[in-house]
């Protein structure tokens, strides 16, 4: 069998997950292709339909942001749908969701966007790490050293249910109607939050880190100023990855030595 799972990873969570889940279906003698939906990546239509048309089935995976999935994610899944409707493509699809504190995003949310499309939604997992936003308080390596532990498991008895034609649905919970709530305010605060980023030019050398690895695009140094605009999906990839801890919000530089960047689980 095939999969293609086409991810969003903001600073390296759900990078982790789609690489152990291609690991794994590997070791059991299978294909898995993992592919970025980042602005980079720049997959035309024809392309998109080729992976979609040849994979067994197909997935979703991204971070949680507030009970919902990251804007770039949601506009890719419309685009899929959009293209995979008119072709009838009957395909089984799975969603892997990482999270740092609860998952208030559920099964049903994703099967209205995949309504109509011929995507059946067969498995929908939450893949526990740990929260991107900076903290004062060191990250306990010891405990997310735990949960990959465990999401191993989960990932490996995802993979054995895609493989044997089972459904696994998974995060159904009370947490769905906390989730339903804060959604209804997440977007307009994703929207806005572009608006609450900068740059210190104390401590920022021009190495245009952020510009490059923007997923979105949406940064770029006009003259000798960086300017954050509306496309951008609020993943802290900017924040979490300058090397100088450059990037402030709300015009605060936080000191990396006292707040700690998160890079990813295995950083």
């Amino acid at each position: 069998m095939k999969f293609t799972t086409f991810y969003f990873s903001g600073t390296g969570n759900t990078r982790w997950a789609v690489d152990e889940f291609a690991r794994i279906v590997g070791e059991k003698g299978h294909q898995a292709d993992v592919v970025s939906i980042d602005i980079q990546t720049s997959l035309t239509d024809v392309e998109l339909r080729g992976m979609i048309a040849q994979a067994d089935a197909i997935g979703f995976a991204n971070p949680i942001y507030g009970g919902d999935i990251p804007p770039i994610m949601r506009a890719f899944i419309s685009r899929v749908v959009g293209l995979v409707r008119p072709q009838k493509m009957a395909k089984s699809a799975y969603a892997i969701n990482t999270y740092g504190y609860v998952n208030a995003f559920g099964p049903t949310e994703m099967q209205k966007l995949l309504a109509g499309s011929g995507l059946t939604l067969s498995a929908y997992v939450n893949i526990r790490l740990c929260n991107n936003v900076t903290s004062s308080k060191p990250l306990d390596r010891a405990k997310l050293a735990k949960r990959m532990v465990k999401d191993q498991k989960e990932l490996e008895r995802l993979v054995d249910c895609l493989m044997a034609g089972r459904k696994r649905i998974k995060g159904h919970g009370p947490q769905l109607l906390i989730g339903a709530m804060i959604r209804k305010k997440v977007p307009e605060a994703i929207a806005k939050f572009y608006q609450t980023l900068g740059v210190d030019g104390a401590s920022c050398t021009r190495c245009m880190a952020c510009v490059e690895n923007c997923p979105t695009g949406s940064i770029r140094l006009t003259g000798n100023r960086f300017v954050f605009s509306s496309g951008c999906t609020a993943c802290m990839r900017c924040y979490n990855f300058c090397p100088t801890g450059a990037i402030t919000i709300d015009g605060v530089r936080s000191d990396p030595q006292k707040f700690p960047r998160y890079q990813g689980p295995e950083a």
